[in-house]
């Protein structure tokens, strides 16, 4: 057992020794399409998709890809743009046998790779083209039947009026239905909209960082070209652009001619969405690990507009959309998606449960300014937005400051209160001596370790470090070992983590930070609300709740629990809500 943070760091240190420095990275298989060639171009195997993206070559050979199937046998694998059917250009990604092992292909596949030795993978990076992730992405936005007709045909249609005609629809209609897509969206123009949708499509992938040197390499662009087509795809005006990069409006024309020459895209919004896919791409080819999967567990994920209009927030609604909403805060890593057993109890005790993702996690966007501000005016836009009334809340761990924000800035919203295992404030101090209380602890008294302590992790999240991690964490806590005996309790652990954290450090680091940095409770709760504090049992040395500045409140103990209640003690977490 870990008892300070020395040992903590060291343990961590220790833990990342010969193992990958890039994190893994989540995607759905649908979104890609893949073929197996020799050096020659001669396709070997196709999958349906590719020959549907590609249909004059894939039942023969791919003599414009040959060019670069020899560069990636001399370089190793490459990244570059292909041309698909009637012209449209994607990402590929070409490599031998070696370095295909990350894509985890299809038995056929495989065994036609291994037939030859210069026989090579091609993946190609093309989720604008599944009509299932468009209709996914419709469904997370809430979008209606018109507006996703229109959102899916915006995806390759050169312009509004053809995507109108595509989707059935006058061009006044389409555009106030464009306009209501927006505000789903939380976008300002068509670019942005469709790197959202795209974003959406791929659930967890790529996040926008290093878009010029992505497009420099991928697509063949100058170093100035390359600024100029990231700042036109993230939305910008040629005017905006010019600014931006300090040059004349004229000089960013002739950038974005040449790029638009060079990639093959019909005009900013068709670049914005090379631009958004290539960027999926280069995540998984990059990733020491590439987890393939279809959104599973229940519940119906969403990306909704914050209160400003401009940043989302992602959340899982699991219904019945009749019953009294709860907002079921997540972890410090973990904790997106609801066990089935804890998720039936809700249901049957008559609620329905919504997990918001708080400020840089999962699909939320960061926060520009004031994280707790921040993540207490998300859980009122999701009031807002899905139209309810109020909420009950279970928030737990470092979650609380978001919860008491919440509760102080909008009182009117909040039902009924529990906090699970409150995170006292750093000022207050913290005896729990484990694995997980030692790292915290390192963080939150060194804020100038947060950030680079989150990178650390999420640079390190395989499958195999998280399950030796959460084998240390829950060595101590008896039932939380034995819960984590059960496979599939431990496979919806890393999946969970992964998919919360892999995207971004900016939600964990933030949180961290808050506490780091000297948040304390805000006065003047609501004296009006019923407020439960509970504890798990098994975690010992946290404070008396006394320091919590609620009026009144109900103890309760958990007996037995440890960090995993909702998987070991679910009907005791509900009838604290009851």
């Amino acid at each position: 057992m870990l008892a300070d943070s020395h040992h903590a760091r060291e343990d961590l240190t220790a833990a990342s020794d010969a193992l990958p420095a890039i994190a893994g990275a989540i995607a759905d298989r649908r979104a890609l399409a893949t073929a197996v060639m020799t050096a020659r171009g001669e396709i070997c195997f196709a999958e349906p998709a590719y020959r549907a993206l590609f249909p004059d070559s894939a039942n023969r050979e791919s003599a414009d890809l040959r060019p670069l199937l020899r560069r990636s046998l001399r370089e190793g694998p490459v990244v570059s743009l292909v041309e698909g059917a009637a012209g449209a250009a994607f990402t590929a990604w070409i490599g031998d046998a070696a370095a295909a092992a990350r894509w985890a292909l299809e038995p056929e596949a495989t065994a036609a790779l291994q037939a030859g030795s210069d026989r090579l993978v091609v993946v190609v990076s093309a989720p604008s083209r599944s009509s299932e992730l468009a209709r996914r992405a419709a469904r997370v936005l809430d979008l209606t039947a018109l507006e996703a007709r229109l959102a899916e045909a915006l995806l390759f249609a050169p312009n509004l009026d053809v995507a109108a005609a595509a989707a059935g629809v006058g061009r006044e209609t389409a555009r106030d239905a464009l306009r209501r897509i927006n505000a789903k969206a939380g976008v300002r123009r068509m670019p942005e909209l469709i790197a959202r949708l795209i974003g959406v499509m791929c659930a967890a992938g790529g996040e926008a960082g290093d878009d010029d040197s992505l497009a420099e390499a991928a697509f063949g662009l100058t170093p100035a070209e390359a600024r100029a087509a990231t700042a036109v795809a993230r939305g910008a005006t040629t005017p905006e652009a010019a600014q931006a990069l300090g040059v004349s409006a004229e000089t960013i024309k002739t950038h974005i001619k040449s790029v638009l020459q060079k990639t093959g895209a019909t005009g900013a919004k068709d670049l914005a969405r090379l631009l958004a896919e290539a960027r999926q791409l280069v995540a998984l080819a990059d990733a020491s690990e590439a987890v393939f999967g279809e959104e599973e567990g229940g519940g119906r994920l969403r990306v909704i507009a914050a209160l400003d209009g401009v940043r989302r927030v992602a959340l899982i609604d699991y219904g019945p959309y009749d019953a009294e909403p709860v907002l079921v805060f997540h972890g410090g890593a973990a904790g997106r998606r609801l066990p089935e057993g804890f998720r039936q109890g809700l249901v049957a005790a008559g609620f329905r449960p919504i997990v918001v993702q708080r400020p840089g996690f999962g699909l939320t966007d960061p926060a520009a300014g004031d994280y707790v501000a921040a993540g207490a005016a998300d859980m009122a836009a999701v009031v807002e937005r899905l139209r309810l009334r109020s909420v009950h809340m279970l928030a737990r761990d470092t979650g609380i400051p978001i919860a008491l924000g919440f509760a102080h800035a909008y009182p009117d919203l909040l039902g009924r209160a529990v906090l699970l295992n409150p995170h006292p404030p750093v000022s207050l101090g913290w005896d729990v001596t484990s694995f997980v209380a030692g790292v915290q602890k390192h963080l939150l008294r060194n804020p100038d370790l947060v950030a680079a302590s989150a990178e650390f992790l999420r640079r390190q999240t395989t499958t195999q470090l998280l399950e030796r991690i959460l084998d240390r964490a829950f060595s101590d806590l008896p039932l939380d070992a034995q819960a984590l005996t059960d496979p599939e309790t431990r496979q919806f652990l890393v999946r969970d983590i992964q998919a919360l954290c892999a995207r971004s450090v900016w939600g964990f680091a933030a949180e961290h930070a808050a506490y780091a940095n000297g948040w304390e409770p805000p006065a003047g709760l609501p004296v009006d609300k019923a407020w439960t504090v509970a504890f798990s049992s098994e975690l010992p040395g946290l404070l008396d709740p006394a320091w919590l500045p609620v009026p009144s409140f109900r103890r309760a103990t958990l007996q037995g629990a440890g960090i995993l209640p909702q998987f070991t003690h679910p009907d005791a977490l509900v009838g604290l809500l009851t």
